[in-house]
């Protein structure tokens, strides 16, 4: 278990607490409901930042509009990426180190403020997430 993880990698599932689907899309990306949570094991908390590359897909924009994705570390809020369109975003950000623990999981959730119900199975989707964990 690393800092770090693609949702492409075998080891993607070891990460993934709730609210993220459980196949990777063309081995690369996955969908997010509305609150995805993953862990991370980190040997510092020095000079950590959060980093995510995620994507808001054409078809669920179409119905959603514009969506903000909040990002928390360990409960506690880090900042909120606006997404006024559809395409690739990345969120970086340097995360206090007293919000961090080498002793156990480091816990990630990114929310999104509005999902795209699926109107034949109610399936509620919120992102697309490619990658997301911590470096210096």
């Amino acid at each position: 278990m690393g800092s770090f993880v693609s949702m492409g990698d075998q080891d993607a599932d070891a990460h993934i607490l709730r609210g993220v689907s459980p196949a990777a899309e063309a081995g690369a990306w996955r969908w997010t409901f509305q609150r995805p949570e993953l862990q991370f094991w980190l040997e510092s908390t020095a000079r950590q930042k959060l980093a995510g590359d995620f994507a808001i897909a054409a078809e669920t924009f179409k119905v959603t509009g514009p969506v903000t994705v909040s990002f928390y570390v360990n409960g506690r809020l880090l900042g909120r990426q606006q997404c006024p369109r559809p395409g690739e975003y990345h969120f970086h950000k340097a995360v206090p180190a007293g919000w961090l623990r080498t002793d156990d999981f480091t816990v990630v959730a990114a929310e999104a403020d509005k999902l795209w119900v699926s109107p034949t199975d109610g399936a509620r989707l919120g992102f697309i997430l490619r990658q997301i964990g911590f470096v210096n």
